[in-house]
């Protein structure tokens, strides 16, 4: 085919597109959709042989739209079978169907005892060739999201009206979220009773008033995924403990016998223990500190040469801006403030590699903190940092706290660590600003730390869930350009987002006194200001 052949057929398409469909063309509208998915698959086929990534980034983002586009479908198609009774035709509909040899201007055929197929789940299950449990999923999914049905088969109302409307309008959303948060939804209701003739509608509720389901579809709308996620998943915690009191598992550290030479234990813990381990892993995970560095150091295999694209680490010297970079680099403590960058010749980026497993590390430091055997090593001391309200000092009877890694500490829990704590006030404005604290110097100080991170809780790239071990302080001016070591002149950046500061591919500016991001226009082409409140998100 030319090209003149080609973009005349695009033209029709776009006409056929635009233009309204025929009535009683339904075999020939059936073989369309099968010559779109033929064409389809030799579209993505031709595009896959080139080697332009502006061409791989299109491809890839109009397959997912397709994607999506056909999970929508999905429980739609399922509906209309349920709806259709496409569970009762006859065995020659369905081999007709088939071999594409329907005549669909005649009424169809259904059997008239015994069928194969009892319910539209088996129906699908059999038809599409699916595992049973995948087609009553998409049975019952879209009872939550496209309709239900009565026991003579008219339709009815889907039970999440605001998420249905959200599954099928929102075709930027993925729709797989929206389901998930339907069936997670559907647990906190009493069975519905649709097909007996009495369809129930969503009757959670939320403590302030308002039904669960208008907060779902809220945070399901959050702009940034993890916080819209984090956000839910403390809303149905929230409303579980308030409505679903159930036996609480004994915490302690129990052993779970030997098997193959290998002790196996479990630990179950809460509250300010939780928190402990918590940071106890955190400081264990973080490859920058001295601990961390020791708790890699086990005896296992080479690794891997370091990849010239790995994101997880700064860009090699030869990569950076000129005059323009501020690295980061542990202090005394293994805390990390931003410093002098390294000559390349003195970074050792192999030194740094993981030599054991997530799992390996963590024992190696846990083993170190247990038996202290070498001298002077470094180990991990956990460190507790609590928000609380001012007010809550005057009264901490019903006092709690929240940790720096989002541990909740009940009242009795928060004062016994206030007994040995070292209380350190920060004031905080009106609109978040810390008004006085700490000194000026080109490394940040412990207290302008402290009152960074209490302010920002964590790194303000929206989405960022890096935990406060692995945290680094950033002059939003730049000390090579004038700027001051002060808290209004801090912003709290994980590693891998202060290197695409540096690297212009993020930016900061302020907003009244704070820090915000700007994200690349290709993700927010409003370049609106953004902050991350992952740590803090509240539902």
């Amino acid at each position: 085919m030319s090209i003149s052949q080609l973009a005349a057929g695009l033209t029709g398409l776009r006409e056929f597109v635009t233009g309204s469909i025929p009535q009683g063309a339904i075999a020939v509208l059936l073989e369309v959709m099968e010559l779109c998915l033929e064409v389809l698959q030799k579209l993505s086929a031709r595009l896959r042989d080139s080697t332009d990534p502006r061409v791989a980034a299109a491809h890839a983002l109009c397959i997912e739209n397709i994607f999506r586009y056909a999970v929508r479908e999905q429980l739609r198609a399922a509906a209309h079978c349920e709806g259709t009774g496409a569970h009762l035709l006859a065995e020659e509909e369905l081999s007709a169907v088939r071999e594409h040899r329907t005549d669909y201007s005649r009424p169809a055929r259904q059997e008239s005892g015994r069928t194969l197929y009892r319910n539209a789940a088996e129906f699908t299950a059999g038809w599409l060739g699916l595992e049973f449990h995948e087609a009553d999923r998409r049975v019952r999914d879209a009872h939550l999201l496209v309709a239900r049905r009565n026991m003579d088969g008219s339709a009815l109302s889907p039970r999440f009206a605001e998420l249905a409307t959200l599954h099928s309008a929102h075709e930027s959303l993925d729709p797989r979220r929206v389901a998930k948060t339907a069936r997670s939804l559907e647990q906190l209701e009493p069975a519905d009773t649709s097909f007996q003739g009495a369809p129930l509608d969503p009757v959670a509720t939320h403590h302030d008033g308002r039904p669960m389901q208008a907060h779902a579809v809220k945070l399901l709308t959050e702009e940034d995924l993890a916080t819209g996620d984090k956000k839910f998943s403390d809303l149905l915690a929230g409303y579980r403990k308030a409505h679903e009191p159930a036996a609480e598992p004994e915490c302690g550290f129990f052993s779970r016998g030997t098997r193959n030479g290998v002790d196996t234990y479990l630990v179950r813990v809460k509250g300010a223990q939780a928190e402990q381990f918590r940071s106890f892993v955190g400081q264990a995970d973080n490859p920058r500190t001295r601990s961390g560095k020791a708790a890699r150091a086990a005896k296992q295999p080479a690794p891997a040469p370091e990849s010239l694209f790995d994101s997880d680490r700064p860009a090699p010297a030869w990569a950076q801006i000129p005059d323009e970079q501020e690295s980061c680099a542990p202090d005394t403590d293994g805390n990390l403030a931003p410093g002098p960058a390294a000559p390349a010749e003195n970074v050792d980026h192999a030194a740094e590699a993981d030599q054991a497993t997530v799992a390996q590390r963590r024992l190696n430091a846990l083993l170190a903190a247990l038996t202290h055997s070498a001298p002077g090593a470094k180990t991990v001391t956990p460190q507790i940092l609590v928000n609380m309200q001012a007010q809550n000092l005057e009264d901490l009877a019903q006092a709690k706290g929240l940790t720096a890694h989002g541990v909740e500490l009940e009242p009795g829990e928060l004062r016994q660590l206030l007994c040995d704590a070292h209380i350190i006030p920060i004031v905080f404005g009106g609109k978040g600003q810390v008004l006085d604290v700490g000194r000026s110097q080109r490394l940040f100080p412990e207290p302008i730390k402290r009152a960074a991170f209490a302010r920002d809780r964590g790194c303000i790239v929206p989405g960022c869930t890096a935990p406060h071990e692995m945290l680094e302080y950033h002059h939003c001016n730049w000390w090579e350009r004038g700027g001051k070591t002060c808290v209004e002149n801090c912003a709290v950046l994980c590693r891998q987002h202060h290197t695409a500061i540096h690297r212009r591919l993020l930016r900061i500016v302020m907003v009244d006194g704070l820090s915000h991001i700007l994200l690349p226009k290709y993700l927010d082409p409003a370049q609106i200001p953004r902050r991350n409140n992952y740590f803090s998100a509240v539902a």
